[in-house]
């Protein structure tokens, strides 16, 4: 089979645009109904503390998305892994989104300021701290500015190894570096991984443990971390499988064991995250701390447990049987299925984590969470189109594209 016959020519990548004409409509749809309700709840006085919430649902969960795409890319080029090149352009194409996710950011500032009205993290409410021993405590660390300047680092950071893979990847396209890129996307691999896991750990303490800010865990980066992981293989996979279902992978790039690597991969990282899970509940039942078994307590309570359960099987149960066998992780519609579990498990997740905060009694869905999430989605979706519209979809450029064709486990 030529080449002609397997890669995407030239003629059907300046047509993608075209061809991608439904996603833009449905990313405006999306948009559209977004914003609509976004706006009506901050409009409307008595939801706007239960919108605060809402919108760090939807942020915190294209942000696990987002960064763990990153990590993904990262991942590849420091084990120099051959297979995963065919597909790395997707990895690429979801982790470059990283300064629109900063700007998704930029409210939960505003909400953290107007504690008034949007009482996100109490410990910005000095009301609130003033006589609590343990927020004075943590006050040198837990304070508004210092709040923001952690945030604008962790940011710039992920922001700037994000433009270096992307744009040396995309140059390789056009002629570039060639092996000198591959080998310095290596190189800065190796500094990324440690930087990642601060930078990560820091930012889940910030911005999720932090909303009950008198519980602790020393094991809670690791959770958000198997997650994010998680969440990113899943939307890879998504976009690898729709990708080649239209066409636009090419005719036979993308193989079997291709789809077996991811597979094993979602199921390697699904028992990662049930381990580190248990991991963190076992230590806290045997360690009977008031101040930590409260947080299992309060979601083991009233209407919580029925997310306490929904959550363990969408994220464990599930996922750990469709990918059991070796056959499942090579048939298309099973890892599609899987990552659309594994993506609403991580929604479960974060409404685990977020929202007992403020549905203490049980939980309340409405059309108040709806909109931060639905607007969010859209941007990205949009932005993602754009992306692919104006790039090639493969990594032609990389010296180990060829090699990454012919695998075989």
């Amino acid at each position: 089979m030529t080449e002609k016959n397997t890669l995407i020519s030239e003629t059907e990548q300046a047509g993608l645009a075209e061809r991608l004409g439904p996603v833009k409509k449905v990313s405006l749809i999306l948009i559209l109904a977004g914003g609509i309700l976004c706006l009506i709840a901050l409009l409307s006085e008595g939801n706007r503390d239960r919108f605060g919430y809402a919108y760090l649902l939807g942020f915190t969960f294209w942000w696990s998305v987002v960064l763990g795409s990153l990590f993904f890319v990262a991942l590849q080029h420091v084990t120099r892994s051959v297979w995963s090149v065919v597909l790395r352009r997707v990895a690429e194409m979801f982790a470059a989104p990283m300064w629109v996710v900063a700007l998704f950011f930029v409210p939960i500032i505003l909400f953290a300021f107007l504690h008034d009205q949007f009482s996100l993290f109490p410990w910005m409410n000095p009301d609130i701290v003033e006589g609590d021993h343990v927020l004075e405590g943590k006050t040198p660390y837990l304070n508004g500015w210092f709040f923001v300047l952690r945030a604008a680092v962790f940011f710039l950071i992920w922001i700037g190894f994000t433009t270096f893979y992307v744009r040396l990847s995309l140059g390789q396209d056009k002629g570039g570096a060639g092996e000198s890129a591959t080998l310095r996307m290596r190189k800065l691999s190796t500094i990324f991984m440690p930087i990642f896991a601060l930078t990560a750990t820091f930012a889940s303490f910030d911005w999720l443990m932090s909303l009950e800010p008198h519980w602790f865990s020393t094991i809670f980066g690791v959770y958000i971390f198997s997650g994010m992981v998680l969440s990113g293989l899943a939307a890879i996979t998504i976009g690898v499988m729709w990708l080649r279902a239209k066409g636009l992978l090419g005719d036979g790039i993308i193989t079997g064991d291709h789809l077996y690597s991811l597979g094993a991969f979602l199921f390697a990282f699904t028992c990662f995250w049930a381990y580190i899970a248990f991991s963190q509940f076992m230590l806290i039942w045997y360690g009977n701390i008031p101040e930590e078994t409260i947080y299992m307590l309060h979601r083991a309570d009233h209407g919580w447990i029925g997310i306490t359960l929904l959550l363990i099987a969408a994220r464990f149960v599930l996922p750990f049987f469709l990918l059991l066998s070796r056959d499942s992780k090579m048939n298309p519609r099973t890892l599609v299925t899987t990552s659309v579990l594994v993506l609403a498990g991580q929604l479960v997740d974060l409404y685990w984590l977020i929202m007992p905060q403020i549905h203490g009694d049980s939980p309340k869905l409405s059309w108040q969470e709806l909109g931060p999430s639905l607007l969010l989605t859209g941007i990205l979706i949009l932005y993602i189109g754009r992306f692919l519209s104006r790039h090639r979809t493969l990594a032609v450029g990389d010296p180990l594209f060829e090699k990454s064709r012919g695998f075989h486990l």
